[in-house]
């Protein structure tokens, strides 16, 4: 066999899918010392994104056993054929689940009883928040995202009254730190935070938005859009879009129209993304979780009659077209944008 250099080698390796890579590891030494790197882990992640990010969605859904006191969660991707595969089911304590949307592959999900989890459904790999101090606690709610200043993920906790705690990750070890914080940045139940460009968003009680830088853990308001300000601010929330925070108006009395407005938070201020619009069905019942590499269709998630509970709009034409899932039977689940990554949950 002919000689290859290794930066080549290493070149290849890092543009081959993860289900791929795990199979070459057993092949020799150096295969497996690259795959494990956490620089070609990186590369990897970077080229895989760019290439296939736009193609592949992740759905998760709950699977309770009331008679023997189990829940189990699974996890399915959906590419281009629009067939869902199962990646990875996983048992967890009895209790009633939230799962955030996925980041650099990772999908942090926690229980309305206190337990936290984040997993990488592609490698099967998970970890399990330990209780400390009040972690019995109820909390109001909970986010994930990664910290790219420190280079680690970060599991932010919404508690009552006005406080939150914040789980480092490093090293497969995690160190909490409190914050006391203003009335006016406190936490809407009726929403998560949304994690885009290293903040964490939400709602704040005064309705304004607040955002949390993740790495330097400092907090700011944002002012809306003039055109919301006076509307019900139930009817407004949050979402991430091609990484970008996004903020959905459905306050309109026909129901059949909801607009999309993007942060720009480099400049400070929103732009309106678009429109979606629908000719005879109410659609305030849809949420927007994607859009195509295209920027022309967005992936919307809830049913509309005759449509599905999964379809794209496209913004030029106001046409919508369904998804229809093969492979996957159940009406209630979370979905969002993924990457498969070899990302480890604990570092």
């Amino acid at each position: 066999m002919a000689f290859i250099p290794s930066p080549i080698i290493y070149n290849i390796l890092s543009k081959l899918p993860v289900k791929s890579l795990a199979r070459f590891k057993s092949l020799n030494k150096l295969y497996c010392s690259f795959i494990n790197d956490p620089h070609f882990i990186n590369a990897q992640f970077k080229n895989h994104s760019v290439v296939h990010g736009d193609l592949c969605l992740i759905l998760s859904c709950i699977e309770h056993q009331n008679l023997n006191k189990t829940t189990k969660i699974h996890f399915f991707t959906i590419k281009d054929n629009e067939h869902a595969m199962i990646e990875y089911s996983t048992p967890v304590s009895f209790d009633t689940y939230h799962i955030l949307p996925s980041c650099n592959g990772l999908i942090c999900f926690y229980g309305l009883h206190g337990s936290v989890h984040v997993c990488n459904p592609t490698t099967k790999m998970i970890v399990n928040l330990p209780n400390i101090d009040d972690d019995l606690q109820s909390f109001q709610s909970c986010g994930f995202g990664f910290d790219g200043i420190n280079g680690t993920y970060k599991v932010i906790k919404f508690f009552d009254p006005h406080k939150i705690e914040i789980f480092t990750m490093v090293n497969g070890s995690w160190n909490k730190i409190r914050y006391t914080y203003s009335p006016c940045f406190g936490f809407q139940r009726h929403q998560p935070p949304v994690f885009a460009n290293g903040f964490f968003y939400w709602f704040s009680i005064s309705s304004s938005i607040v955002s949390f830088e993740i790495g330097k853990e400092t907090f700011e308001t944002i002012s809306l859009p003039q055109s919301v300000l006076n509307k019900d601010k139930y009817k407004l929330y949050l979402v991430e879009l091609k990484g970008e925070l996004c903020m959905v108006d459905m306050d309109f009395e026909d129901k059949k129209r909801v607009d999309i407005w993007m942060f720009k938070g480099n400049e400070e201020h929103w732009v309106k993304l678009g429109t979606i619009v629908h000719r005879s069905e109410p659609i305030d019942s849809t949420r927007p979780v994607g859009i195509k590499a295209n920027n022309k269709e967005i992936l919307l998630h809830g049913f509309i009659k005759g449509l599905g509970h999964l379809s794209c709009y496209n913004m030029e034409t106001r046409e919508f077209r369904p998804i229809n899932i093969k492979g996957f039977t159940s009406h209630y689940f979370h979905v969002s944008q993924h990457v498969e990554t070899l990302f480890q949950v604990g570092h």
